[in-house]
């Protein structure tokens, strides 16, 4: 009988399957070399003997989830999206011909110049929801929102304690006021720092502290904090990313494939480092290795060889190793959105053509 009941216990702890993650795991996930990109493989071969299956084209409703495990990803599309500043003198007309481009989703980027901090909660209430009222008008949804980032006495969440606090505390009124005024945007981009203190560990801890306070906030209003890899500040690569948010529940990660290119990292292999902790992206064009955050558009002629190759692959791992299934965002705040649209459609016919033939 002993027997027997150990047998049915072990069956039943073998069934229990591991939960999904609720945030970032970083684990013991291996580090990619970060030269030059290495050519991914390629795809493997259908059997030419079987027929085969019709692929049905079908565009993803973007959404916080992720895709299921082992999903068949064939077909699925995401939608495009593209960045506008708030405080652009043009914000309404750009609106207008975003949505006339074709696109359905925009990520608002609030810089500290645009001068929240001195407005009451009234005022800036008021500014908020003319913005995001423009937003509707036009027919599009706000999926992200990038928290002030521009200013390193207020903006600075790795700096002294005294900048860090005031930065905490003036980032957390930021998210409050457009939580409520811009009420359907669950993503919140979040830069870890605004330059970085000496040694780089302690600007780590700081940042860390930062987050172990404002995440649970975020958490209380319904939405995520995305830790973006940055250039010239924290978290440009995958092991100081890594060392930031460790460990942190429901810390999530903006990719800027742009940064991480331009700081010589394989941005395919970047992006596997990831995985399903990906909470959203910012796309756009950077010569590899030059450490020039240029956000050009894609494949421009300027970056020469160095430009990124490897979009078919990057959507691919997007859908397949982050199960992504989100907005494929733009930064490019201020390009013209018919030519943004025209590359995304090239990047989707090179990839469906790659994977989908």
């Amino acid at each position: 009988m002993k027997k027997l009941f150990y047998l049915l216990l072990a069956l039943a702890v073998v069934s229990c399957g591991d939960p999904e993650p609720t945030g970032p795991n970083w684990g013991n996930t291996p580090n990619p070399n970060p030269n030059q990109p290495e050519q991914p493989e390629e795809p493997d071969q259908p059997d030419p003997d079987q027929p085969k299956p019709e692929i049905v084209v079908r565009n993803i409703e973007p959404t916080t989830e992720l895709g299921a495990k082992g999903e068949n990803v064939d077909g699925l599309r995401f939608y495009p999206g593209i960045s506008l500043n708030i405080a652009s003198g043009s914000y309404a007309s750009q609106l207008t011909s975003i949505a006339t481009a074709g696109f359905k989703y925009v990520e608002v980027t609030i810089k500290h110049g645009y001068g929240l901090t001195d407005m009451t909660d009234t005022e800036a209430k008021t500014k908020l929801t003319e913005k995001f009222n423009q937003v509707k008008a036009n027919g599009l949804t706000v999926w992200s929102i990038h928290l002030p980032f521009d200013d390193a006495n207020w903006t600075h969440i790795a700096g002294k304690e005294s900048v860090r606090v005031q930065s905490v505390n003036n980032l957390l009124r930021i998210l409050r006021l457009c939580v409520e005024c811009f009420p359907e945007c669950k993503n919140y981009v979040l830069h870890p720092s605004k330059g970085v203190l000496s040694p780089r560990s302690e600007s780590v801890a700081q940042a860390r502290k930062s987050l172990k306070e404002m995440i649970p906030v975020a958490k209380s209003l319904g939405v995520r904090l995305c830790v973006e890899n940055l250039v010239g500040s924290l978290c440009y690569s995958m092991e100081e990313m890594e060392n930031t948010i460790q460990g942190i529940e429901d810390a999530w990660v903006t990719f800027d494939i742009g940064h991480a290119n331009c700081k010589g990292y394989d941005v395919v292999k970047f992006l596997e480092y990831i995985g399903p902790r990906l909470g959203t992206v910012h796309m756009h064009d950077t010569k590899f290795g030059s450490g020039n955050d240029s956000h050009d558009l894609l494949g421009d002629p300027s970056l020469g060889n160095g430009c990124i190759k490897q979009w078919e692959d990057v959507i691919r791992t997007m859908l397949e190793d982050n199960r992504y299934r989100g907005v494929f965002m733009f930064e490019l705040s201020g390009k013209n959105p018919n030519t943004v649209m025209a590359s995304y459609n090239k990047i989707v016919a090179d990839y469906a053509a790659k994977y989908e033939k």
